[in-house]
Parts: C-alpha cells; structure tokens; sequence
C-alpha cells in the first residue's frame, strides 16, 4: 500500500468513525450562510448560540459603515512580515490595545488569538534563547539568561492555545522552562507550587502565572484579586487570558481584571492577552504589557511574528475605532443589554428547575448535560427547535463535565428567550438529557 492510499484509507476510516461526534461533523454548521445573530440552515434558519460576538456588533450599522470606510481608505493587501516593516495602522492599533487595558505601555498583536497564545507562551519559555535571537548571535550578541529558566504555573483548565506553546517550548529546550499545573481556581495548591519553586530555584527564575478570566465552556469567572496578590507576593508575572471577558465585562469591557481593587497596582505584573474576533468581530488576537522593552524582546521571540503576516492594515484601522465604539457609551449600552438578556435567560432556566454550572454575570450560560451519550442528538433536536448551541464533552471537557453551552446576545429579544427556554424544556422531556436540579 503505497502514500497515497494510506492517507486514502485514513481519511475514509475518519470520516466513517467520526460521524456520530459533533466536533468531527459539525452538520449545522455547512448547510447555509452565517448571518449573525442567525445561521442559514437547508430546511430554514436558526438563531445562533454558538457564536461569541457578544454585543452583536457584527450586524450594527455603525460597524459595518466603520469597516466600510477603512477598506475603502486602505489597500486591502496584506504586508510581508514585521521583522521587515510596521505598518502605521499596526502600530496605531497597539497603541490603542495597550491605553485601552493598561492605560499606556505596548502590546503584540498576532493574526489569530490561538497563534497569540501559542507564540508568546514559546516566546516567554525560550526568551533570549529563542531561535531568531541565536541566529543572529554572530552579529548581535545578546547575553543570554541561561541559567534563569522561567517557571509556568497554569491553572488546570487553561486554554489549549497556551498549553501547546509551553509544551513546544519544552520540547525545543527541556532545561529552558519548566511547567506546573494547580487545581482549577485553587489559589491554596498554586501557592503551595509558588513556595516549592523558592525553595527550588530561589530567585533565579522568571515565574509566571498563567490563567483564562471567564472559563470558555461554563462562563465561570476566576479570582483575579487573588491571583494578583500571589503574583505580587512571589515575584510573578500574571498573564490573563481575557478573551472571553474583553469587550463584554468589566469597566469599559476592559475585562475581569480591571475589576480587581487597586488595578493599578498591579499593572506592571500584568500581560493581558485579548481576541478581537469575538466583540470586536475582527481576526486577530494580542497581548498587552507596561514594558515596551519587555513587548519588543518577544516580538523577536516568536517565530510567527517573525515569519508570518500581520493583521491587514486595514482590518487594524477599522478595529481602532470600534475599539473606541466599544469603550464608550455604546458599548456600555450594548453591555447593558447583554447582560440583562443573561440574567433573564438565567432566571428562567431555574424556573424551569434547570442545573446551571456558574451563577456569574457573563453571557456564558452552561446545563450539565448528565447524559453524554446523546450530545450530539441534543444537537440535531435544539437544531430543528430553530437554534445552535454548543456541546462541550470528551475529550473537550473531562468525563463528568459535559455541559450544553449557550452563548447570550445582546440583540436576543423576548420571543427569542420564550422559545428557547420552551425548546430546551421540549428537549430534557425527549432525550432526558440531565435532571432537574
């Protein structure tokens, strides 16, 4: 059997096996034409609750016209690498990020939010060590920390993106970095492992923090004053993963960290890491800093910033001004309503005698789904009752924790929560698919 046919017959076994798991066929999702708030289905249409533009920014007019005027403006291209040139847009929307969450400092941005992760956590794992910077010992020799490796302390349900990039880190140099995992919001363990790495390594390491704000499948929001005090405590950097919390919660949708108590205190141990495809509705993700010397190491740390293109130029135009859009009256109103359309969605999941996973105030809305085996017809049922959600199960979520996820929209209107509320009522009855609580 020759290259052809094997890579042949494994794609025909996948497909075969893959067709009862929703993350493999996701059926729903290839039928139609995204509309925002709606997805156009083969039999119709139905409303949207997998998406995460949270403001339901996507459809309003003064987005649309915002992106309108910077693609008319700018050349739509795209410009080689930034180890070659930055472009003015670019350097402008990072500015904007970094006044915007830190009120000054500077920030990488990156054409995608997993490649943000990926790149830093490699960039930060390797440092001065990393590959572009010793191809280029010869003519600018950098003295490199090489006994100083930097110590990664994660909390168990941490963002896959950031996970990979640790774990290639130390792949590439195993005596460069080390990784530490503490129990899911257990600020006891991740101290007892913070107290373990003084006794290891005194001070001769550079610790890191790393954690998501809002937990993506549950809605569940982190302890962010503790983790900021821990950081301080024990000479840490806390990179925060916002990106289901920027735009949508927290003063001005700065996130679930600008609501810690004496913020600015902790500003310059912070590195905030934020997507722009959710209420921005742009591609791209970033990382804001204090330090711009700090930002400007890592840049040249990460081979994707090295060897890959920017955000278009003229997407990062657009993205200031809905930056602004975001951060001033409208976005608050839009916050507003999002979160008055959770709370009532919420409310009338527990009159209905519905589980719910978190009690926080994010548009994340997570049921236990006690019976996993029928995850996908959940799907398909929710799907003919006129809306997409999301399932969240093995091997996304460990055995025991699969949940169904609604994401809430800012322009969900009455009708719209009646129906689902009777469409998942009509669905526990049919696939018995958890218990009340």
């Amino acid at each position: 059997m020759g290259t052809i046919q094997i890579l042949q017959s494994e794609g025909a076994a996948f497909r075969k096996g893959a067709e009862d798991v929703a993350m493999f066929e996701p059926r729903h999702r290839t039928r139609g034409p995204f509309e925002g708030k709606h997805l156009g289905l083969g039999d119709g249409r139905a409303v949207d609750l997998s998406g995460l533009d949270y403001l339901a920014l996507g459809s309003a007019p003064r987005v649309k016209q915002l992106m309108v005027e910077s693609l008319t403006q700018h050349d739509c291209g795209i410009p080689g690498s930034e180890a070659i040139i930055q472009m003015e847009q670019t350097h402008a929307l990072e500015e904007a990020l970094s006044r915007y969450h830190l009120g000054g400092g500077a920030a990488l941005t990156f054409s995608a939010g997993y490649g943000t992760n990926f790149s830093v956590m490699e960039a930060l794992g390797l440092r001065t060590r990393s590959h572009f910077i010793r191809l280029h010992q010869d003519v600018a020799p950098m003295r490199a920390t090489t006994d100083v490796p930097t110590l990664f302390f994660m909390d168990g349900d941490l963002h896959f993106s950031a996970r990979h990039g640790i774990r290639f880190a130390r792949k590439l140099q195993p005596e460069a970095c080390a990784a530490y995992t503490y129990r899911t919001g257990d600020a006891e363990h991740l101290e007892l492992l913070l107290r373990q790495s003084l006794e290891s390594h005194g001070d001769r390491a550079v610790r890191i923090i790393l954690t998501d704000t809002v937990e993506s499948a549950t809605g569940r929001e982190f302890d962010m004053a503790t983790l900021c005090r821990l950081a301080e405590s024990y000479d840490c950097m806390l990179y925060a993963d916002e990106a289901h919390a920027v735009g949508a919660l927290g003063p001005q949708g700065r996130g679930i960290t600008a609501k810690v108590k004496d913020f600015e205190r902790y500003r310059e141990r912070l590195m905030l890491m934020g997507t722009l495809t959710k209420v921005f509705c742009q591609p791209g993700g970033y990382v804001v800093m204090r330090d711009a010397g700090l930002a400007r190491l890592l840049k040249f740390c990460s081979p994707q910033h090295v060897f890959s293109a920017p955000i278009a130029p003229w997407v990062a135009s657009a993205t200031v001004k809905v930056l602004e859009l975001v951060a001033g009256e409208h976005g608050e109103r839009r916050r507003e309503q999002v979160r008055r359309v959770s709370r009532q969605v919420r409310e009338r999941l527990e009159q209905g005698d519905f589980e719910l996973v978190s009690h926080t105030d994010t548009p994340i809305l997570a049921i236990p789904l006690r019976n996993a085996r029928v995850g996908t017809q959940v799907l398909e049922f929710m799907r003919r009752e006129g809306f997409i959600i999301s399932v969240f199960q093995a091997p996304l979520m460990p055995v025991g924790r699969e949940v169904l996820r609604l994401a809430m929209r800012a322009d969900l209107d009455e009708e719209d929560m009646e129906r689902l509320l009777q469409a998942l009522i009509h669905c526990r009855e049919t696939l018995r698919f958890t218990a009340p609580a």
